[in-house]
């Protein structure tokens, strides 16, 4: 056991149609380290109650709310993907609520052209099969190992939150599937000002986000960046151990 770090409370925020679990080979290394790791279910998904809108100011709001519930004093956020963008739009709205250090993994570092926006809210409405072979294509290494490690946490088995949400008969819930699908695709990193010492670390292969889209955001925040090799969008399933040492290399003069 690592010793207890001077400002130890982190949040996980995972990203749509993502789980707690599917960043807790993460949580675990950092916890090891001696952080305490708290990994909210963020809305709509993972059993957490749905928000009444699906807007920035929502979800920081949620954020806010999480932390003062938790009695957490000033706790790091590290969101991946989407909620890299809830983790900024915490830091623009409520930035006296979190620490300094803020790191974004997979950053949503540009808005996604029209044509996936468009697309983007339909597949709230893909049967699993499809979804899963959407969450393939964010894979770089698909080795039966980061395959298995999927298949036992988030995507694919315990909160598939699209299939469960979007029943038929669970009909009201569909529209807040589609409302945070929409949030997802109508927002990036900078369309929120704020002043944080940013980490941002995505996957070399990241066929969602492009590694110059990533440094443009890196130039334009002043933020740190590294690349992760032989790892897709998912980095957090492909390589959560070199995720979470970047992460602890970035946090160790807190």
């Amino acid at each position: 056991m690592h010793k207890q770090p001077s400002d130890s409370d982190i949040i996980l925020i995972h990203g749509f149609r993502g789980a707690p679990s599917g960043l807790k080979a993460i949580a675990d290394i950092l916890e090891t380290a001696g952080y305490r790791v708290h990994t909210p279910s963020i809305p709509p998904f993972a059993g957490a109650k749905p928000l009444p809108v699906y807007s920035p100011i929502a979800y920081a709001n949620f954020i806010n709310d999480y932390i003062a519930n938790h009695n957490l004093s000033s706790p790091i956020l590290i969101g991946h993907s989407m909620g890299s963008i809830i983790a900024a739009a915490t830091a623009s709205y409520h930035p006296k609520s979190i620490h300094q250090k803020l790191v974004l993994l997979s950053p949503i570092s540009q808005k996604p052209s029209p044509a996936i926006s468009a697309i983007s809210p339909l597949s709230a409405f893909f049967p699993r099969r499809i979804v899963d072979t959407m969450t393939t294509t964010f894979l770089f290494v698909k080795d039966r190992e980061t395959l298995d490690r999927i298949g036992n946490h988030a995507l694919l088995r315990d909160t598939m939150a699209a299939t469960a949400v979007c029943s038929k008969n669970n009909p009201p819930k569909k529209k807040h599937t589609v409302a945070a699908a929409k949030f997802s695709s109508m927002y990036a990193i900078t369309d929120f000002d704020f002043n944080k010492d940013t980490l941002l670390i995505a996957g070399a292969h990241d066929r969602l986000i492009s590694q110059k889209a990533t440094m443009n955001l890196a130039q334009k925040i002043n933020a740190k960046v590294s690349f992760i090799p032989n790892s897709g969008h998912l980095h957090n399933y492909e390589k959560p151990a070199e995720t979470a040492q970047l992460i602890l290399d970035f946090l160790k003069d807190t």
